[in-house]
């Protein structure tokens, strides 16, 4: 892809040139005084047309500037979240893990995951509850499993069942006394959103 000589130039297109420069110099391609120099022009330069030239003597790399990809992290393969009497809330931009403990009494537990980063197909959940609620708040197009909790004067509620399709798969484990399990989507109404 050959690029606009007049449009400018990105900070991680400039790292991109210089990382090319740095391992020409290192393959003995250019010595280190046409290396500073060479950099130094490509920190002024601000164009494509005016960072070709740095790299015209050079071997061709595809002919697009290669921008090197940084390492995405894995994340936290597990989350425990140990409540007593008290309130716990996950929402936004939060990495969520594929396998999620909750053991909370008198507790209420919310985890938000219309934002989230979701890097697995499957999240499970494993509760144990004793008088505490436990909502969760699915992205668009996911779905819950609630097959396998025993229940002991609980409710669980599902309004995000399957309906098709590839989407993420939540699904709970273990037992809920004197509480309540909700699993839904995002709420609308007018502009609001929860």
């Amino acid at each position: 892809m050959t690029h606009d000589p007049n449009m400018r130039v990105s900070n991680a297109e400039r790292e991109a040139i210089l990382a090319r420069l740095h391992a020409a110099t290192e393959e003995g391609r250019l010595d280190l005084d046409e290396f500073a120099e060479r950099s130094r022009q490509a920190y002024e330069a601000r164009t494509y047309g005016e960072v070709e030239r740095l790299l015209a003597d050079l071997p061709d790399t595809g002919g697009t500037l290669a921008v090197p990809k940084r390492p995405v992290p894995e994340g936290p393969t597990e989350l425990r979240l140990k409540p007593t009497g008290s309130s716990v809330k996950r929402d936004g931009d939060w990495v969520v893990p594929p396998k999620i403990h909750i053991n909370a009494t008198g507790s209420s537990v919310k985890l938000d995951c219309r934002h989230a980063v979701i890097r697995t197909e499957t999240v499970d959940l494993d509760v144990k509850l004793l008088g505490s609620s436990l909502t969760v708040v699915l992205p668009e197009g996911a779905y819950a499993i609630d097959d396998n909790t025993e229940v002991f004067g609980s409710s669980v509620t599902n309004r995000a069942t399957y309906k098709g399709g590839t989407a993420i798969r939540f699904s709970v484990t273990g037992k809920a006394t004197g509480s309540s399990v909700t699993f839904r989507h995002e709420r609308r109404f007018l502009w609001w959103r929860w």
